[in-house]
């Protein structure tokens, strides 16, 4: 009888194991799609910006001594950064690339935006951890996460297609690639927004202390 359930495991484990490989196996994209749902994640990542009270937000505490608004102001310059961009430069953007059928330069243009959109709301994202509320934290941190899990489709529709290019294909033949990871699947995420307590200010706080620069460990 232990011989039969220690089989039965074993079984059970080689099924599960079968199964989680082919989760992860690359799957298949649409360039269409996918720039389609970034104009979609810029524009509600606009809207969550314009909902954004900065000017309430609240000072912290260091040593005893209240710190300046110099993180509001900061904010605020950030904010508004990122707005001019979403409403003009990155919808402009994913339009030619539409237009061009997936072109190599106009997605190209696309993806290089992308990392300025998603190195400046990292900042705002930060200051928003630490002093906005968590209704206002929460959709911010989700949008960036949408942003960094389609610059990561995109970097390797540039890369396939390049790679594809070099080796003679036909352009118009490439329409679909294969993404590491599905354009409507769960990111990698920047940092993991917990609905049931504050974010833990310290932490963040203290990271900041150890290192001088922001690093970003998901650019392509």
């Amino acid at each position: 009888m232990k011989i039969l359930q220690a089989a039965l495991l074993i079984f059970s484990l080689g099924l599960a194991g079968a199964a989680q490989s082919r989760n992860q196996a690359p799957v298949r994209t649409d360039l269409m799609s996918t720039l389609l749902e970034l104009d979609r994640t810029a524009a509600s990542l606009n809207a969550d910006i314009t909902h954004l009270q900065i000017e309430k937000w609240k000072g912290g505490w260091k040593t005893g001594f209240t710190t300046s608004n110099s993180h509001k102001s900061k904010a605020g310059q950030s904010a508004q950064a990122l707005q001019r961009n979403l409403r003009g430069a990155l919808p402009e953007l994913i339009r030619d690339a539409m237009n061009s059928r997936g072109g190599l330069l106009a997605t190209f243009k696309v993806y290089e935006d992308m990392n300025l959109v998603c190195q400046t709301l990292d900042s705002l994202v930060d200051t928003a951890e630490q002093y906005a509320t968590k209704e206002e934290y929460a959709p911010l941190m989700n949008d960036y996460n949408n942003l960094v899990r389609l610059r990561r489709v995109l970097s390797t529709y540039i890369q396939q297609r390049a790679a594809a290019a070099d080796g003679g294909a036909s352009p118009a033949a490439f329409t679909t690639f294969s993404s590491p990871i599905a354009t409507d699947g769960s990111p990698m995420p920047r940092k993991i927004v917990v609905d049931d307590g504050a974010p833990d200010k310290k932490s963040a706080t203290a990271a900041k202390k150890k290192k001088g620069t922001i690093q970003y460990s998901n650019v392509n």
